[in-house]
This record gives structure tokens, sequence and C-alpha cells, in this order.
């Protein structure tokens, strides 16, 4: 019992950090234990040392890593009974899918921190639920070398926004104005209150009294122009910014997008707004609030060295209950980020999948668990509300009485005889302003760190390694050859080959059909052809010339691509064919239709070609849906075609249609196919198994083999003449 208490007693807090992708849970583990240890490495850099593929890490990566680094592990099992022996913090298995860090526990309760989740209590019977009796352990050697440079998220991001230099001093410029008018007015409130008491000549009160009221006048003005300018500024800003992003999007790589989710990535780019409004806003009335802090301070000074001790005083006391209050506050922040991103995630997916949720009848599944994450999010958004409330009352109760003790302190040196009564109301106006604009700057320090976690989910964005592009890419006019030497390929540098050592040829205007059972490789092969993946070993050749050469945009505009998968837009029907070439002759949209076998559908819609498709195409059926990314396909005449069940919404006889057009254009095709009239056609057959290619030939060919080919031929040719 003695050793479960010191355990939880003695143990320093472990930084969190938050998975942005959905299987780096180990990957994040291993960052949060280096920042225990004071070693300031990213994410970013972990990640490139040690890629992780979609199924996550093992345990023996994560200890090959650890080892590299210097540091002892020791992976063993151990009962939760013992848990309490190991020394924390320690990489735990939680529920058999993913692994968190074990910051402290005894016999009631356990810390633990999720990279999905953050930090979380977990009493002992839940421990005793999802503990899965693995345990890592991670110390330090002599031959570890802490990482001791340490990155300011914000760097690289100011140093990007900051080329909007004109705008940033024009707003600088008018928010200095407008701040010294502030600055004057009590000063010249002061002069005037004094000149009354004093009874001076009533002409000069008058003047100055008219002096005040034009100050007031230039005031508002310069006001409404610095607003207009910070809306200027946030317009740059966030030009600038969205349009950066975006474009850094579109240029990843595809295995980006696979291990991200749709909603988290949606809430990334909506939340660049709020970025956009801290930098616009807070960094220029940051810098001058504290200069103008300053100047209060020295006139205050020039008035009463008591006055300003007082308000210092005042000042410190605040900026310590902020101090205090800020990591309560970062955390409430960061939980709702994440229970928002994941609400998100879960709405975007129900849209998407309502044709699947609908046909199951699993609305009141998908509705409970949507509920449930509610419930989570609006329990997150509640607990931070609660403590900005504790907070904004603590500060403005602060607000209120700190400049009423200086107004006290001050009628009391003016009763004395040390100031006069102008200089009291003066003393007391600026005081409230100091209070208020020191208040603000802690605010700001508070909304950079909150806004810190928006920022990171963006950095994964902009910090990500674009698609690898040669340094002169080859725009080549390609014939439909394509041929594969000794290709293999593995999702990452520890992860098994899911394709092995591939070597084929396909001539021009040949039709190749890929078959094999699920998850023999056939759609990675498809995405090793379009450029997709790159491939771990071997070459890809297009009319000779390597794939790695050549300007990978410019080869897939020339291949047509029908996946199972369909994409269409919210736009027109016709949008949806042409997509961004313009300039195609109606007749030969109008054949491609013809081709896809869809024309006479589109011609009796009342809107025809200008018919609008809702989003995912959720008002057109699936066929209509196939077909007219089938039309997409061929109406740029592409020289190879890539058909994913490309015709399975087809019957027989337009199939074949649709089969002799391509042989006729002498396009070269490559099918990957279940109906075997789609098959037995084919100049070749290329037979996978595991990633390999055990068997090739054509549909007689390989029916004289007793191999898998013939044997999948045979299973199914007595249901429907359909592949596996």
């Amino acid at each position: 019992m003695r050793k479960r208490v010191d355990c939880m007693k003695h143990l320093r807090k472990v930084p969190y950090v938050e998975q942005m992708q959905q299987t780096e849970c180990g990957l994040c583990c291993i960052a949060m234990i280096l920042k225990y240890y004071k070693s300031n490495e990213t994410l970013g850099n972990i990640r490139d040392e040690l890629e992780v593929g979609r199924d996550g890490l093992e345990l023996s990566n994560m200890e090959r890593f650890f080892q590299q680094k210097g540091m002892d592990t020791e992976i063993s099992t151990v009962s939760i009974n013992k848990l309490h022996q190991v020394k924390l913090p320690a990489i735990i298995l939680w529920n058999e899918e993913q692994y968190v860090i074990l910051e402290s526990i005894n016999q009631k309760m356990a810390v633990i921190i999720d990279p999905a989740y953050g930090k979380i209590k977990k009493t002992y019977e839940e421990m005793k639920e999802e503990y899965s009796n693995v345990v890592m352990t991670v110390s330090p050697t002599k031959m570890f070398v802490p990482e001791k440079k340490k990155r300011w998220i914000w760097g690289s991001l100011l140093k990007r926004v900051g080329q909007r230099k004109e705008v940033f001093i024009r707003t600088t410029v008018i928010s200095v104005i407008t701040y010294g008018i502030q600055l004057i007015l009590p000063i010249l409130i002061e002069s005037m209150i004094d000149l009354t008491t004093h009874k001076t000549n009533k002409m000069q009160v008058k003047y100055c009294i008219y002096f005040v009221l034009a100050t007031i006048l230039i005031y508002g003005i310069m006001s409404f122009i610095r607003q207009k300018s910070v809306i200027d500024l946030q317009m740059e800003v966030d030009t600038h910014l969205t349009k950066e992003t975006f474009s850094k999007l579109m240029k990843l790589p595809y295995k980006y997008f696979e291990s991200r989710a749709n909603g988290d990535l949606l809430f990334r780019l909506n939340s660049l707004n709020i970025i956009r409004d801290l930098i616009s806003q807070h960094i220029i009335t940051g810098v001058i609030q504290l200069g103008y802090a300053i100047v209060i301070i020295g006139y205050l000074l020039d008035k009463s060295v008591l006055l300003t001790g007082v308000t210092i005083g005042i000042f410190v006391i605040n900026g310590l209950f902020i101090f205090l209050m800020r990591p309560k506050i970062l955390e409430a922040n960061q939980n709702q980020i994440i229970e928002n991103t994941k609400l998100q995630s879960i709405q975007s997916e129900t849209i998407y999948s309502m044709f699947g949720i609908k046909a199951a009848g699993m609305e009141s599944e998908i509705e409970n668990n949507w509920s449930n994450r509610y419930r989570r999010s609006m329990k997150a958004y509640k607990k931070k509300n609660i403590i900005l409330n504790i907070y904004t009352t603590i500060i403005t109760v602060f607000q209120t009485v700190g400049p009423f003790c200086i107004l006290l302190l001050g009628l009391k040196l003016c009763i004395m005889g040390h100031v006069t009564i102008g200089a009291v109301i003066a003393s007391y106006s600026l005081a409230s302003t100091f209070i208020g604009t020191s208040v603000s700057l802690f605010n700001m320090w508070n909304d950079f760190s909150l806004a810190s976690s928006y920022l990171e989910r963006i950095n994964d964005i902009t910090e990500a390694k674009e698609e690898v592009k040669p340094q002169n890419p080859m725009k080549v006019n390609i014939t439909g050859e394509v041929e594969f030497q000794n290709v293999s390929f593995a999702y990452t540098n520890t992860s098994d080959y899911v394709i092995k050592n591939l070597s084929f040829k396909i001539k021009k205007g040949e039709k190749t059909a890929i078959v094999g059972t699920s998850g023999s490789g056939k759609s990675t092969l498809t995405k090793l052809l379009l450029g997709l993946y790159e491939p771990t070993e071997g070459e890809i050749f297009y009319d000779g010339v390597n794939i790695k050469d050549i300007d990978k945009t410019e080869l897939r505009k020339q291949i047509g691509v029908v996946p199972q998968d369909m994409s269409l837009f919210n736009k027109t029907i016709l949008e949806n064919i042409v997509l961004n070439s313009e300039d195609i002759d109606m007749e030969i949209i109008k054949n491609a239709t013809d081709i896809a076998q869809v024309r006479q559908e589109i011609e009796e819609m009342p809107m025809k070609y200008n018919t609008l498709i809702s989003d995912m195409g959720m008002n057109l059926s699936g066929g209509q849906r196939q077909r007219i990314v089938l039309a997409r396909a061929v109406v740029n005449n592409p020289k190879l075609i890539i058909l994913d069940e490309a015709t399975s919404s087809l019957d027989t006889v337009n199939e074949r249609k649709v089969s002799n057009y391509f042989k006729k254009s002498g396009s070269t095709r490559i099918v990957v196919a279940h109906r075997m009239s789609t098959i037995i056609d084919s100049d070749k057959i290329l037979v996978l198994n595991n990633g390999s290619l055990i068997e090739s030939g054509t549909h007689q060919e390989l029916l004289q083999v007793n191999g898998v080919y013939k044997n999948l031929y045979n299973s199914n040719e007595s249901n429907g003449l359909k592949l596996a």
C-alpha cells in the first residue's frame, strides 16, 4: 500500500500529445515518454523516423525506436494486482487495440493518458475491465541524449503571415494613434477638473471642454478606421492562411488521407477562423497594449509612487490567479476540441453512410452512438464554461475592486495634499485602463495557448510531406504500355509487404484482368499504377519511362479510372463528366454517355445534362452514378483505362457494347472484376494471392493449368459465373 501511494505522490506530470491520425496512438505514447524525460522531439520528427501504417505500430517497433535513442525498455505481462510495482510512466495495452500511458496508480484509482482523449481517471474496477495485461517500461540510460531544441509552433505561421507587411504596418500605426488618444483623454480630464476646482478663467475651462469633446470625436473616428483596418487585415490573413492550407492539402499524398477521418480534416479547416482572428486582432493589440501599460505606469509614478505600487500589486495578484487557472482552462479546452472532433467525425460518417444505415435498419443504434458522443461533447463544453465562468467572475471582481482601491487611496492622498483631485480622477481612470489592459494581455496569452491545440491540427497539414515529385518532371504522352519490374510495396518500413516482387508487361491496346481473393492486393496494385503509392522496391514504367521521372498529375489526366467508390460532385451531370475540361464539344460528351449506356436516362430528365447532382450523388441510383463516372473516364479518349468493377451495373449485352468500344478505340484496359463475362476475353489475366503474382495467361491457358484460377472458375461457375 505504501508503494502505491508513493507512486501517485512523487510522479511528475506526463505532457499530453494528441494523435493526429487514427493509427498513431503508439507514436504519441513515444512522444509523451520522450517529453517526460525532457526531450523535445516533435511528433513530426518521430513520424519521419518511425512511419506508421494503416494498422499502427507493434510494441517491438516501439521498443527498437527507444533503444536507438539510448533508452532501456522491457515488455512484460503484468497483472493489474502488480501494476503498482511497475516503473512509471509506462506504456500499456488498452482494450486489446490501442496504447495509452499509465501515469499513476493506487488501490482506488489510476490516471491514464489516452492519445485520442487526453488525461482520464479510471477506477480500479474500470482498469480491470480495460487493461490488457501488457506493459512496456522505458527509462533513459547514459547514452540517452534529449533533444534540447524546442519548437515554437506559432513561429512558422507568424513568419508566413508576416509577409503581408503593408496591412500590418497600417493597422499598427492606426492602433498606436487610437491608443495614444485614449491615453490623452484622462490627462485632459485631469486638467479640466483642476482648472475648475482652482476657479480658473471660465474661458480656459470652456476651451478645455471643447478640446476634450474634439478628442473624443477624433477617438471615435480613429476607432472606426482602426476596426476597418483590422477587418482588412483579417481578410488578408484569412485569404493567405486558408489558401495556403487548402493548397497544401491538395499536394499531400493519398496515404495521408487514408489514415485520417474526413470529419477531423473538416474540423481542422473550420478552425482556421480561430487562428485568423487571433493573428489579426491580438498580435498588434497585444504589442501596443504592452507599451500602453508601460506608459501608464510611467504616468502613475510621476503622480504617486504609492499609487503605482498598489496598482502593480493588484496586477501581480491578478497575474498569479490567471497563471494558476491557466492549466485548468487549457485542459478543459483540449477536451472540448477532442470531443467536438469526434462528434463531427460521427456526423460526417453518418451523412455519407446513410444508405447503409437505412438499409440495415441501424437508425436507432447510430442515433444512440451519436447521443453518447453528443453528451460527452456537451459535458466537455459545460466543464470548460464553468471554469471560464469562475475565471471571468474573479477577474471582473479584480477589475472593479482594484481601481476602487486606487480611488480611495488617491482621495486620502488628496485630503493630505499630496495630489490634486484631477490627478486622483486621472489615476483612477488610468489604473482601470491598466488593470483592464493587463487582463487583456494575460487573456491573449491564454488565447494563444488555447489556440495552440487548433494550430497543432493545422500544422499536421502544413508540415506534412508533399507527394514526391521529380526535380525535372517529364510530360509524357502515353500510348498505354505499362511494365512492372520486381515491384514490392509495404505501407511502412516496418510493416510486411502487401505487394511482393511483381513483374509483368502490358502492351498497348491489351486488355488485362486482375483477379484474386479479397485482400490479395488488387486495389493496392491499381493505386501503384496511378502513382498514388510509391513502390518500396522495383520500378514501374510507362512507355519505357520510369514513373518516378513523370509528372504524375499529367499522367493521371491521361488515364481513365472508374473506381468502386465512385466520386460525384455537387454539380450538374455535365460538369461531373467534363470536370475542368470545359472546351469539350457537346457531341463528344453525348457520345461518352452513349458508350457508358446512360445517355437515354440523362435525356429523359427534365434538366437533362444540367441536372444538379446532390452531394455524393445521392439523388441518383448506384448504376447511374457508376455509368456517369464511366462516361467521365472515356470522354477524353484515354490511352489507358482502369476499370474496378466498372460495368457491374450493366447487363451482359450493354457490357459487351462497352467492351467493344474500348477494343475499337485501341485503349489499354486494366480490369478488376468478379464477373466472368468481363474477364474471359482478356488478352492476359493476372492472378494475385497475398500480394504475389502466382499465375498469368489467357483464360484458356489458365484453365489448362491446375491452379488457383481454375479452382476459382470451377467454384464460381455454379454461382452465376462470378469470381470471388
